[in-house]
């Protein structure tokens, strides 16, 4: 049986690896590029790792890996996003033969630009087939592209001062990148007043639209657009109004109090909280009554 030695500890300390020999069927090789890299958070280094140590053809899509690990959707694309704008990752829109657009993933051991790959609107069924040749008649020269007049760019829309409003505003506070033009700050802010409906607060709303975000940005009104749309809270119980009344302040109750008034039926002056008879009127009507 072979003896496994541990690397010699260094005068400094240290990490020490203390491995096994491992079946092709039980490893990944994974570059030290990728582990390192100093673009990358810890998060994207392991979700870039488990990404290439998964056969071709797995489902790696957002819910599925959050599925397969303890992170939550919003930290998984974040983690893409990296991958992505390091070069780890490549996501394109395939059509299909039928028709159907897919979006294939590629991953990679090593950090590559993103291929120039245009995506064919109609491709060959049968591409082994023997091309036609195109008529004489077709091959016409195209004639110069038309220079498109100037027009003056458009006027920023009116943005009205609102709760809604004021909070996205206030999300260049938290992140510059989030500096939102006035037609992104009306696009957006019905999906603020939806939250503001669920009894979500001006924090709340905050930190669920700034948390987490990715490095690069390069669409953040896309981004705000996305979160107020996917991740809106569910409505919150609130308990029924109470039916007594409330309570005057320092909880002290205070009762009808009686005050002058004339008797209906004799004009005596007497103390009552309601208008009506004296007392000996009211005993000379219950007397004449029995």
């Amino acid at each position: 049986m072979d003896t496994q030695h541990l690397s010699a500890p260094s005068a400094r300390g240290g990490v020490i690896h203390d491995n096994v020999p491992l079946a092709e069927s039980e490893s990944t090789r994974i570059s030290n590029g990728l582990l390192r890299d100093p673009r990358l958070s810890f998060v994207a280094r392991g979700l870039g790792g488990f990404i290439q140590s998964l056969p071709d053809g797995t489902n790696i899509s957002i819910r599925a890996l959050a599925a397969a690990a303890s992170e939550g959707e919003v930290r998984v694309a974040a983690a893409l996003r990296e991958l992505e704008a390091a070069g780890y990752l490549e996501r394109r829109r395939v059509r299909l033969p039928g028709g159907r657009l897919v979006t294939r993933t590629v991953s990679r051991n090593t950090a590559r630009p993103a291929e120039d790959e245009d995506v064919d609107p109609d491709p060959d069924p049968d591409p082994d087939r023997t091309p036609v040749p195109e008529p004489e008649a077709a091959r016409e020269t195209v004639p110069p592209p038309v220079r498109p007049l100037r027009t003056k760019p458009a006027a920023e829309p009116p943005v009205p001062d609102d709760r809604a409003t004021r909070l996205l505003r206030s999300l260049s506070r938290v992140d510059p990148r989030l500096m939102l033009s006035s037609r992104d700050v009306v696009r957006l802010a019905p999906g603020v007043r939806r939250w503001f409906a669920r009894a979500m607060d001006d924090e709340e709303i905050t930190g669920a639209l700034t948390a987490c975000l990715p490095v690069p940005m390069t669409h953040p009104a896309g981004l705000l657009a996305h979160r107020l749309d996917h991740f809106l809270p569910p409505a919150r119980f609130l308990p029924p109004p109470d039916p007594r009344p409330a309570a005057p302040r320092g909880g002290i109750e205070i009762h009808d109090v009686p005050v002058f008034m004339s008797c209906d039926d004799c004009d005596r002056t007497f103390r009552s909280s309601t208008p009506g008879l004296c007392e000996h009127c009211e005993a000379g009507s219950v007397d004449t009554a029995a």
